[in-house]
């Protein structure tokens, strides 16, 4: 008939868990809480934390901090390095800090730009070269 489905392992579990609480893979979550200025050690505590709450929520082991793939934490640690080199621009209209982003559509699609952070509010918008 059917062939028998084989069971998750503990670490896909705790990924489709983690995946459903967060809204995020664990390697993009915490890349993300780096590059919006979390202190490292209190991500550590946070994700730790966070990690054995869904765990005992399915059953599982928990992936610590530490276990995290090696290519997240190149990525987060680039990330990291490259925000610290670039000097992030102010809006000239209201004195946010400007956010650099992708444009998604138009003629300028896939091109990069800075955006103000106050977006709904503040439209201003900024050449990626010019600053």
């Amino acid at each position: 008939m059917y062939p028998k489905r084989k069971p998750k392992s503990d670490r896909e579990r705790f990924l489709e868990a983690f995946t459903k609480k967060v809204g995020a893979a664990p390697d993009v979550y915490v890349r993300r809480k780096l590059a919006a200025g979390v202190d490292e050690g209190q991500l550590r505590q946070m994700y730790d934390l966070l990690a054995v709450e869904i765990a005992r929520r399915v059953h599982c082991t928990a992936i610590r901090y530490a276990e995290l793939n090696t290519d997240a934490q190149r990525a987060s640690a680039r990330m990291i390095r490259r925000a610290s080199q670039e000097k992030i621009p102010r809006c000239a209209r209201c004195g946010a800090q400007m956010v650099l982003r992708t444009a998604q559509k138009g003629a300028r699609k896939g091109q990069r730009f800075w955006g103000c952070s106050n977006y709904p509010v503040c439209r201003f918008t900024m050449e990626y070269g010019e600053q």
